[in-house]
């Protein structure tokens, strides 16, 4: 597990299991105020690590020592705006790939696939890119990510000017990205700096990879896709729960074999919950009927149960904001500790027609000793329930069928229609622009 989120780089130790158990079973009391916390685990066996008994000051002291994480920072400006020719050839889409004779449909079809354009995504998580290049596929591109000199992270074409071989097996010498081949080195705009085996080529001082714009923020590192009519990248607006200090949390990543429609279904869907993760932590409990509602909201909808709230995954919503998320609210109990329930920030980013990669931010609203009181049980022992209900869900979605499939649709499926129709309009949208209404 731990090599998925880098929460910790190692397994809680003999000492944090016993006091995460003995916190767990005070709070699941429903004793949330810190002098009855204290009190109570001082009524217990688990004592300080240095010995001695609990007080209001070594338990605060304490939980910021094992409750540390992640702290937010300002979003982080745009970069890497391609400049002239970068900016274009970078945009090159779904939809120039599929060639004329392509039906309207098909290429409507082939764009979702891949994923809508003109739009920010989650490409990796910030611990994933460190000293040397990282090669990966987004959106069915091949991609590379490296950090410069000052440690800022670019997004590239991972392929070489010279002869297309993947600046991915390269490395970073002098805060430029170094291709293997041959040694050309290229800076962070795309531009060839030098080719040490022949100082005077022609390519030197050439803008020739294409750059992707580019932010990092709160462990995510996001990039943007345009298409040939949307070369320069739209606003991006992150949702509160990664920007505002009163909100603390940590990111998740994994590869999943599933088209990204099928995992945006699952999560637009609060009623497969109490059957596909009815032995669970958080997700037991629950009415298994309910009539399901969608309302509309100034950036996208939000998908309810009707008779159901603060029991189980009841409620979400789906976000454009110049980037497609969806917040995910599930129950916690009494044994999670003060702060309310979970609130999981998921961005779906498609690899390929058959796999992508998810980015879920798990957040509470907590501040002081309370937020590092989650953070240390989050870490210790609730991600741990977190990652099990996620497999279910990627088991699942691992053996669903290619898109598209014959389905017979009810009306718990309503926030599952509300979003095809939303991604289906933006992707028919895209294309008309690009080819005219002629080609519809």
């Amino acid at each position: 597990m731990w090599d998925i989120s880098q929460i910790r780089e190692e397994a809680p130790s003999d000492y944090e299991t016993a006091l995460c158990a003995a916190l767990m079973g005070i709070l699941g009391r429903e004793i949330h105020d810190l002098p009855a916390i204290v009190g109570g685990l001082n009524e217990t066996e688990m004592a300080p690590e240095g010995g001695g008994a609990w007080t209001e000051q070594s338990f605060r002291a304490e939980m910021a020592r094992l409750g540390d994480g992640p702290e937010k920072g300002a979003v982080a400006p745009v970069r890497d705006i391609a400049g002239p020719g970068g900016a274009q050839a970078a945009a090159n889409g779904a939809a120039d790939r599929d060639g004329a004779e392509a039906t309207f449909d098909a290429r409507v079809e082939r764009l979702m696939n891949l994923g809508i354009r003109n739009r920010w995504y989650c490409i990796a998580a910030s611990f994933q890119v460190a000293d040397a290049p990282v090669g990966l596929t987004r959106l069915g591109e091949k991609l590379v990510l490296w950090r410069d000199g000052d440690g800022l992270v670019h997004v590239q074409e991972d392929r070489c000017p010279h002869r297309a071989a993947p600046l991915s097996r390269g490395r970073i010498i002098e805060g430029r990205l170094t291709c293997a081949y041959h040694g050309v080195q290229v800076d962070g705009g795309g531009t060839v700096v030098t080719v040490p085996a022949f100082p005077a080529c022609e390519m030197v001082g050439r803008q020739l990879v294409k750059s992707y714009p580019v932010i990092e923020h709160y462990g995510g590192i996001f990039a943007y896709f345009g298409d040939a009519a949307h070369p320069d990248p739209t606003p991006f607006t992150l949702p509160e729960e990664l920007t505002a200090d009163g909100w603390a949390g940590f990111v998740y990543t994994e590869t999943w074999g599933a088209n990204h429609r099928y995992i945006l279904d699952n999560l637009a869907d609060p009623m497969h919950a109490p059957y596909l993760h009815n032995e669970s932590y958080s997700l037991a409990d629950g009415a298994k009927e309910d009539v399901i509602t969608v309302t509309d909201t100034a950036h996208g909808f939000e998908v309810g149960r009707r008779d159901q709230r603060n029991q189980n995954f009841d409620w979400l919503e789906f976000g454009d904001t110049g980037g497609y998320w969806i917040q995910v609210e599930v129950f916690y109990p009494p044994g999670a500790g003060p702060g309310g329930n979970l609130r999981i920030l998921c961005f779906v980013t498609p690899i390929d027609e058959n796999s992508s990669q998810i980015h879920f931010w798990r957040c509470r609203k907590s501040s002081g000793w309370q937020r590092d009181l989650w953070r240390f049980l989050f870490k210790t022992r609730l991600e741990f329930f977190a990652w099990e209900v996620m497999q279910q869900d990627r088991r699942l979605l691992a053996e669903m069928p290619p898109l598209p499939v014959p389905e017979n649709l009810y009306q718990h499926d309503l926030g599952v229609t509300r979003l095809r129709h939303f991604l289906r309009r933006e992707a028919e949208s895209q294309l008309r622009a690009l080819t005219g209404p002629g080609q519809a």
